[in-house]
């Protein structure tokens, strides 16, 4: 398939989220690449034209490249003197690499937001849990694939979770990790609903979160997170 046929698709998707239509060509640009990325409808190793990107999304150059930059900046583009712009490739290695630090980071974190996070953020949580729910007892009643949608519902959980830490710099790193596993989830093949053990942990968060118990929270964390290789990697 065309590259111009697969963000045609991505600026469909994007504008079906709706992007808010005051955002600059910069952000619109930059949105509609990120979906295709992550849903993996841009493959590893797809070269990038700005041309055809530039026709896709009605835009100039510099808007193209300003958001090529965004994403090389947050490792979901590369680029080289004599390639261009390119999807990188997946690796066992860099994956597991992923996922180890994201452990690291992720259960450290949830366990001070647990224990540090205050009501607003305690409701902030449960907000994020329910409309996660709200998916997924969708997707089992339709026949419709909700998966790109499950996915950005799993990463406002997780996201809202770290919030409770206070650390900027956390939630930055972490942002990038999860996109980074979400990239490799997208490549594999995927058949039916999403695992009852993935469903189980999330259950578990929000026990930790109402009782503030932030060694259950750490250690759900890290099983969680040890899913992953199983979920995002072949064997």
């Amino acid at each position: 398939m065309k590259i111009e046929d697969t963000l045609e698709r991505a600026v469909t998707s994007v504008t079906a989220q709706n992007v808010p239509s005051s955002a600059s060509l910069i952000d619109r640009a930059y949105a509609h690449l990120r979906a295709a990325i992550l849903s993996g409808q841009l493959e590893p190793g797809s070269k990038l034209r700005i041309r055809e990107m530039c026709s896709t999304f009605d835009v100039g150059p510099t808007p193209v490249r300003e958001a090529l930059s965004r994403l090389v900046s947050q490792g979901l583009v590369a680029t080289q003197s004599h390639k261009g712009f390119y999807i990188p490739e997946l690796s066992q290695k860099e994956f597991q690499d992923i996922v180890e630090q994201r452990r690291l980071l992720e259960s450290a974190t949830v366990r001070t937001a647990v224990e540090k996070g205050d009501a607003q953020w305690r409701d902030r949580v449960l907000d994020a849990y329910h409309a996660l729910q709200e998916i997924e007892r969708t997707w089992q009643a339709s026949r419709r694939d909700f998966w790109n949608e499950w996915e950005e519902a799993n990463r406002v959980f997780h996201m809202t979770l770290v919030e409770g830490a206070g650390s900027s710099w956390a939630s930055r790193f972490l942002h990038m990790l999860h996109d980074q596993c979400t990239r490799y989830r997208a490549a594999m093949r995927r058949a039916g609903f999403i695992s009852e053990g993935v469903q189980d942990d999330h259950t578990q968060l929000i026990t930790a979160v109402r009782t503030g118990d932030g060694a259950l929270a750490e250690q759900t964390i890290k099983a969680h997170i040890d899913r992953l290789p199983a979920l995002c990697m072949p064997s």
